[in-house]
């Protein structure tokens, strides 16, 4: 048969074959329906199909995901925690509509962020990018762009930025005028070595700033003027840093509340390398410092709000001046309102009673671990502090204080000489316990031998210890007695 009439015939028979099995009524539906259902199979898995979801939290942490999904396979998603933490994100492109209110990033390996990558998160109030790979050219500021358009312009929501932990050398100095929200700020285990003006300008331009992390960031000192547009600073630590004296720029954040000093360099604060006035701080801390040896008159008499102080494993600190804290004015001299003190596992001897302006104030009081002198420098913590506050303050530990000297003492429980009268070392460290064997010692020579060299006297005045040239005449000299003065010649 020709192959021009075979072609259409064929066709023929197969549409004469299909609408032989048509059914009337529904059968006609049937054939969309499973087209749909097949499209939607095919398409991209919904991210709670890869992810844990609940109500409030979407967890896709620890899942080796290399993107943070499709436009598709977020639709209908809502929570208040979206986590990515611990993945293989290296580009962060943008999110596409959402209602999160947190959203974290951490622990990946992200070295690029897309400009306006968050835009369209709605109620996106803290992102956390700690741990990754961000430089700080990749880091500009149009990646933390919000909505615009030109009615209006909507600056993202965020209250807290996390950058800890990333490869920031510097930061662009309007890296954040899109963040005009912004309370919270962490740049800690970045290395920025130092503040440079780009830097500087960058955080001093977040005006509603409350918190600032900038631990571990090798600084070894900060900029004059860093805290000069402070006026919500609250909080601020900066542990782990190489600071040798407390920073003068400090002197500007006049709102500040909370200061962490933890593991810098500083060796000796005293009336010269004294603290800057900060009449609202409350807390301070200055823990594991391995210079530390000394907290001199006045270092810390500006501080007239502080109620915290955390002084602890400060391995080289053996003295506290009695007038650390305290200050003059016209009135007199006063003392801050301290409620805890934390003095543990240091070098000290000595507590002095004016340290504290009123003792029965405190809440909390660590003394453990430190090399307790018992004499009469220290009678007022043992024979007064110890007895009425000891328990109310320190619990159990009172009991675990011990005595590292005088050599009586040594060993003993601070709180069994409660009612002693201890006494004074001598100015010269003479040990009087050791030196009274020597004095009788010397005593008891000095008896034996007044009679025995006053023997030795009187023989030799006799003659019986002969001394040069020796002869008979000598010899019998030696028997020879004087006559008296009465005998008849």
């Amino acid at each position: 048969m020709d192959l021009r009439l075979s072609v259409p015939l064929l066709a023929v028979i197969l549409l004469a074959r299909c609408e032989s099995r048509e059914t009337p009524g529904n059968a006609t539906t049937v054939v969309p329906s499973a087209i749909k259902t097949d499209n939607a199979t095919s398409g991209p898995e919904s991210i709670c199909a890869v992810c844990s979801c609940t109500d409030s939290y979407v967890d896709c942490s620890n899942r080796s995901l290399e993107t943070h999904f499709e436009k598709e396979q977020w639709s209908n998603v809502t929570a208040k925690v979206i986590s990515f933490e611990h993945n293989c994100l290296v580009h962060v492109t943008p999110f596409p509509r959402i209602a999160v209110g947190k959203l974290i990033l951490r622990k990946n390996r992200i070295v690029k962020i897309d400009y306006r990558a968050f835009k369209e998160l709605v109620n996106l109030t803290e992102l956390d990018l700690s741990h990754n790979q961000l430089t700080s050219e990749q880091l500009q500021p149009h990646v933390f762009e919000g909505r615009f358009s030109p009615e209006a312009y909507e600056p993202l929501t965020l209250k807290i930025l996390d950058l800890s932990g990333n490869v920031l050398h510097w930061l662009h100095q309007s890296i954040f005028e899109h963040l005009a929200d912004l309370k919270v700020l962490k740049l800690a285990e970045n290395p920025f070595g130092v503040f440079d003006y780009r830097t500087s300008i960058a955080i001093s331009s977040v005006s509603y700033l409350e918190e600032l992390d900038i631990s571990y960031c090798q600084l070894r000192e900060l900029p004059s003027v860093q805290f000069h547009n402070a006026k919500n600073l609250k909080k601020l630590n900066l542990t782990g840093n190489k600071l040798t004296v407390p920073p003068r720029a400090l002197e500007e954040a006049k709102t500040l509340e909370y200061l962490s000093l933890d593991g810098n360099s500083i060796r000796i604060i005293n009336l010269a390398n004294a603290f800057p006035k900060l009449p609202k701080l409350k807390e301070l801390s200055m823990r594991e410092m391995p210079n530390l040896t000394e907290i001199g008159f006045g270092g810390l008499s500006a501080l007239t709000s502080l109620e915290s102080l955390q002084l602890q494993n400060c391995k080289k600190l053996q003295r506290i001046d009695e007038y650390a804290m305290a200050s003059k004015t016209a009135e007199g001299t006063i003392w801050p309102p301290l409620k805890k003190l934390n003095v543990a596992s240091n070098a000290l001897r000595y507590l002095p009673m004016l340290l504290i302006g009123r003792w029965d104030k405190l809440d909390e009081l660590r003394l453990t671990n430190n090399q307790w002198s018992c004499d009469c420098r220290n009678q007022y913590l043992i024979g007064n502090v110890l007895p009425e506050y000891g328990e109310a303050l320190m619990g159990e530990e009172a009991e675990k204080l011990n005595c590292s000297a005088p050599p009586e003492h040594e060993g003993k429980k601070l709180t069994s000489l409660a009612d002693r009268h201890l006494r004074c070392l001598d100015l010269w460290n003479a040990r009087p316990e050791r030196d009274a064997a020597i004095l009788v010692g010397v005593l008891i020579g000095l008896l034996v031998a007044i009679p025995i060299g006053m023997a030795f006297f009187v023989f030799w005045r006799r003659g019986f210890f002969f001394c040069g040239s020796q002869g008979p005449a000598t010899f019998s000299r030696a028997f020879y007695k004087r006559a008296s003065n009465d005998d008849d010649i």
